[in-house]
């Protein structure tokens, strides 16, 4: 018995396939979007096997179709289309994008959607004109991340109503006992979750309802 079933996930900002390979595993069907030719390569060779249940697309999301400049660092974990973000700059590259709304044309209005883009998540929402049943996406304790994390849960607000929880880094459950509105998050965030997990991140999850 699988976990996932016939869940269909979209795995935006999938680097090497770590997640979008435990979604296949549980029986989860997979978009996977990574913009990094290296990391492409080792997301098909660990995914690919997966056959009709696994769609690699080399490009990355974001608010409109086109392309931009990503800047890789020492570690692939950490590109971002910031050249300020965390990290030294290695190398920088053209990627092609699409946009959340175009995928969603091709492949199908996904029931959960995970994001992790390095501080790219406002972005990525922006191509997005309808609401998802079930999405994380990446947050940061910075000044301009936690500004992010709210334009993020604003914008995601004026697509339908949703309920909001969080999950700190290296932790494996809720912070909060009950999902909460985006004002009653927001007066707890980041202060109720910034001494929790590792290094200052970790997950946003929005429910539509």
């Amino acid at each position: 018995m699988t976990v996932f079933g016939d869940v269909f996930c979209f795995d935006i900002g999938a680097n090497i396939g770590t997640k979008a390979e435990a979604f296949l595993i549980a029986g989860a069907k997979v978009v996977a979007f990574e913009p990094q030719p290296e990391c492409m390569r080792e997301l098909k060779a660990r995914c690919s096997h997966y056959r009709s249940k696994f769609h690699p697309v080399q490009k990355a999301v974001g608010a409109e179709l086109g392309e931009s400049t990503l800047y890789t660092r020492e570690r692939s974990g950490i590109a971002s289309f910031y050249e300020d973000w965390v990290g030294t700059v290695q190398s920088s590259i053209q990627v092609s994008i699409t946009t959340l709304d175009r995928a969603i044309d091709e492949f199908g209005k996904p029931d959960y959607c995970k994001i992790d883009v390095e501080g790219w998540e406002l972005e990525v929402l922006k191509g997005l004109t309808q609401p998802i049943s079930l999405l994380s996406f990446e947050y940061h304790i910075t000044e301009r991340e936690i500004n992010t994390t709210a334009a993020c849960i604003d914008y995601l607000s004026h697509l339908g109503k949703i309920l909001i929880n969080v999950v700190p880094a290296e932790m494996h459950s809720f912070v909060f006992q009950e999902w909460l509105t985006p004002d009653e998050f927001l007066k707890r965030f980041p202060e109720d979750v910034a001494d929790l997990g590792k290094d200052g991140y970790g997950e946003i999850w929005v429910r539509s309802c």
